[in-house]
């Protein structure tokens, strides 16, 4: 009887296994979960801008590409608007003009989209996660296409981070900069 426990729990480690490593096998081409990570910022986001009122005015992208809204409905400037408060947690008055102490990048984004939702932490949390899968699959550094928001490797690293294991940190790192300024507490 105990070695049929036996079996059946080393059996569920290997399908445990061989389920969370599926993904590492196409890890050089991460098209379709970059995809998938973008298209649920954009539902988040577009359902953040209907509440506000504002969802006539996205704009959206095409597969793979970041919603985006005018300036003028997430100022990042006060007056702030609801989708403001709703993309940045209930202290966003006290990000005007207060950059991410990890990336430099200022929390209230002047180019408001998708890549906002939760000030910016799910999108940090995606690239993040698609560094680390890049990273077990190959040795060199992740190209911008296999990121949600590509301009993050330039913008949170001034280009001095050169391995995945590295870019892995700096996106969790920011990521949860990100989510606890949504509650005002500092990550230094």
């Amino acid at each position: 009887m105990m070695d049929i426990r036996k079996i059946a729990v080393v059996g569920g480690f290997a399908v445990a296994a061989a389920l969370t490593s599926a993904p590492l096998a196409s890890a050089d081409d991460l098209t379709t979960t970059v995809d998938s990570e973008i298209a649920s910022l954009n539902s988040l986001f577009d359902s953040e801008a209907v509440i506000a009122g504002d969802g006539s005015d996205v704009v959206p992208g095409t597969t793979g590409v970041l919603d985006t809204i005018p300036l003028a409905d997430a100022p990042d400037a006060a007056p702030l608007t609801t989708l403001d408060y709703e993309l940045y947690g209930p202290f966003a008055s006290l990000l005007i003009g207060v950059d991410n102490t990890v990336s430099g990048a200022p929390y209230l984004d002047p180019d408001p989209g998708a890549q906002d939702v939760a000030n910016g932490a799910l999108a940090e949390f995606d690239d993040a996660y698609n560094a680390l899968v890049y990273g077990l699959n190959d040795t060199a550094l992740i190209p911008a296409t296999d990121l949600v928001s590509p301009v993050d490797i330039l913008t949170d690293t001034g280009g001095g981070i050169t391995t995945e294991a590295g870019l892995f940190a700096n996106f969790l790192d920011t990521g949860l900069s990100d989510l606890l300024s949504i509650i005002n507490v500092s990550f230094d």
